[in-house]
């Protein structure tokens, strides 16, 4: 994880016009220093210190510079995205935002004067001079940063780590915001999950799935049993709608046969269960917006797979020029690959995005943007956005665990997001597939995911969709699945555990505790959610759409066989999480955004003033919902997401709602 960079330290360093002296090497030196603040890691706390780096191993650090009167940024950010002020849409080209806020030639030369004089190579500045990246030793970094660097071992990886904050002379400290990169746990992942295999065996699930440890069969003895076991039932066909096929299952809310697992969607699926292929067939396909998509790495056969995909589901294959690729395409450069997982995660994640984005809006282009890794890769994959302003809408199915351990990536992010915004880009992105994180990922309390919690952007949650024989909606639960695997070892059937059983996985969301309610949310989210310790705070989800993988998307891409490395295959299988729901929604904003005389940008303000004629609510009913797995060995439950409530009105699970079909398209119109 990376260490966290109070929004509160941003706000100080980040006034001003930041100009200072510059020093010889010896005239730092006789400087007191000051403390880069949220520059240590959280995790080491709970690391376990293993060793000393040697002092000649060299690192790769971003030494990041603040905005020049960040106050102003935002101030504006918020002018131009609220449809009652007589800025909004007025929008600065990249240009225009670096002349007034980025910062300067001379700030930059000054800090790439210190670093040098600390005997770091500076390799090379940002676009947009948002950070200097430089490398050195060991000894060289720990001198310039004023740092003790340790070895630790942490959730099974290791990474260098400063024992404390790191420092920096007085004279230079306004121009430096933060550092990243001095530790290698990455604090983003990706936010899709391979659809559960369940059925072979109790709670049996594809490894790529967070899954409940299954209950031991009670132990026998010499002893014979009273009963013989329960045999179990004939394994059942999965359902292309629901309830087309039915599994018996023992009393589950007093039903003894339950629908079988939804076979997953298709892109026409769902555009008809959200009411907008109308639209579309009659031409509202996103034609003339840009769509861009940030994951780490990337695939190498995209374009060719979205092609064959597309054939395969009835839609047109990408035109020229149609889909575009930038940032890292050469597996040479990728970095990281242990710490983020590998490629093959990412290249899933990356077919999601953009076959998600093509079937809901067959016309945008799409812009694939890679990052060398899940860490600064990302950060650069998102800057080289803002600063070529290359796309319209973004799309960001990854994020970090909570809001602690993000140091200096906030602090960075917070401001390109900021930027997005006076630009006219919107930034969307998943809110994360662990629920509140308690008991997936072992915080200690509730914890909503940054960056869907930052207040420039539009965080997207998720439900778990239900659609009727001719493709209609039926009914949505906020996504959020616990498992409950059948005992045979007992006659009858029993369910092993008390109804709803173990929480496997569940849209993100909740109570930020970094930033305050934004304008927009003011007298919609209820206190119940927004306030904490007395404060009315920034509340996640804003909206969602269809994430759960028991309802998931039909993706593919070409891959490793999985009985043979060396051979690659042409797979098709079902996708979700928040990863589905963030691309999906994107693509209604690329239909909404179609002939629009001013860019929709960042959309929260007009989605919440709008939410009435825009929404259809999602609340969990009163008895929940359940369906069995095909071989009759789980049965899941829907709508149980750990602390997060699916309700009336506003909620932490689904926001405002999900698109009401053309509804919602009009509302967003000029």
């Amino acid at each position: 994880m990376r260490p966290r960079f109070t929004l509160k330290t941003v706000a100080v360093i980040g006034v001003g016009t930041l100009a200072v002296a510059v020093c010889t090497t010896a005239g730092f030196a006789a400087q007191s220093r000051v403390t880069v603040a949220g520059t240590k890691p959280g995790w080491v706390a709970s690391a376990t210190q293993t060793g000393s780096p040697s002092a000649s191993k060299r690192l790769s650090v971003n030494v990041i510079l603040p905005l020049r009167n960040a106050a102003a940024a935002q101030s504006l950010a918020t002018a131009v995205s609220d449809p009652t002020s007589p800025s909004y849409g007025k929008y600065l080209t990249p240009a225009q935002f670096n002349a007034r806020f980025g910062p300067t030639a001379t700030q930059i030369k000054q800090v790439r004067s210190y670093l040098a004089g600390q005997g770091l190579s500076v390799t090379s500045v940002a676009q947009g001079n948002r950070w200097v990246t430089a490398s050195g030793t060991v000894a060289k970094l720990s001198k310039a940063f004023g740092a003790t660097l340790r070895t630790y071992r942490y959730h099974g990886q290791t990474s260098l780590a400063p024992t404390a904050n790191l420092t920096v002379p007085s004279s230079i400290a306004p121009l430096i915001a933060g550092v990243t990169g001095i530790d290698s746990i990455s604090s983003k992942h990706n936010t899709n999950h391979v659809k559960p295999v369940a059925n072979a065996a109790p709670a049996a699930k594809a490894a790529t799935a967070k899954t409940p440890t299954a209950k031991a069969a009670p132990q026998t003895t010499s002893t014979p049993q009273a009963k013989p076991a329960a045999t179990p039932p004939a394994p059942q066909p999965c359902s292309t709608y629901w309830g087309q096929f039915v599994q018996t299952v023992p009393s589950t809310y007093g039903k003894t046969s339950l629908p079988t697992t939804p076979c997953g969607y298709g892109p026409q699926d769902i555009r008809k269960a959200y009411g907008i292929d109308g639209a579309i067939r009659a031409g509202d396909t996103g034609r003339g917006v840009v769509v861009a998509i940030t994951d780490a790495y990337a695939q190498p056969t995209m374009l060719a797979d979205l092609n064959h995909w597309s054939t395969d589901h009835g839609l047109p294959k990408m035109k020229s020029g149609q889909y575009t690729q930038a940032g890292t395409a050469d597996p040479s450069t990728f970095d990281l690959q242990t710490e983020c997982g590998g490629e093959v995660g990412w290249n899933e994640e990356e077919a999601l995005d953009v076959e998600a984005v093509h079937g809901m809006a067959p016309d945008a282009t799409i812009h694939y943007v890679g990052g060398k890794d899940c860490d600064t890769g990302l950060d650069t994959a998102i800057n080289y956005i803002v600063q070529t302003h290359s796309a319209d809408i973004v799309s960001n199915s990854w994020g970090a665990v909570g809001e602690d351990n993000l140091g200096s990536s906030e602090t960075l992010e917070h401001s390109i997001f900021a930027q997005a915004t006076i630009e006219g880009i919107g930034f969307y992105f998943s809110s994360g597939d662990d629920g509140d994180d308690v008991l997936i990922d072992g915080l200690p309390h509730p914890e909503a995911d940054y960056p869907s919690t930052d207040p420039n952007v539009t965080a997207v949650g998720g439900t778990s969709l239900a659609v009727t024989k001719t493709g209609s909606k039926l009914f949505q639960t906020s996504w959020g699945d616990t498992v409950d695997p059948v005992n045979f070892a007992t006659t009858p059937a029993t369910l092993s555990e008390p109804l709803p059983g173990e929480f496997i996985f569940g849209t993100g969301g909740g109570t930020s505790k970094l930033f305050g309610q934004p304008s927009w949310q003011k007298g919609i989210v209820p206190d119940k959610f927004a306030l904490k310790s007395g404060t009315r705070m920034r509340v996640t989800p804003d909206v969602a759409l269809d994430a759960d993988p028991e309802t998931g998307y039909e993706v593919a891409l070409t891959e490793p066989d999985p009985n043979n490395n060396n051979v690659e295959t042409y797979t098709s299988f079902v996708i979700g999480g928040t990863s589905l729901s963030s691309p999906l929604f994107a693509g209604f904003q690329a239909l909404a955004s179609q002939g629009r005389h001013v860019a929709l940008g960042f959309a929260n303000p007009v989605l919440y003033q709008r939410r009435a004629t825009a929404f259809t609510d999602t609340v969990n009913p009163a008895t929940p919902i359940a369906f069995s797995t095909q071989s009759g060995a789980n049965v899941v439950v829907l709508g149980q997401d750990t602390s997060l409530v699916g309700i009336k009105g506003f909620d932490n699970t689904t926001g405002l709602g999900t698109p009401a079909g053309l509804r919602f398209l009009l509302s967003e119109r000029n």
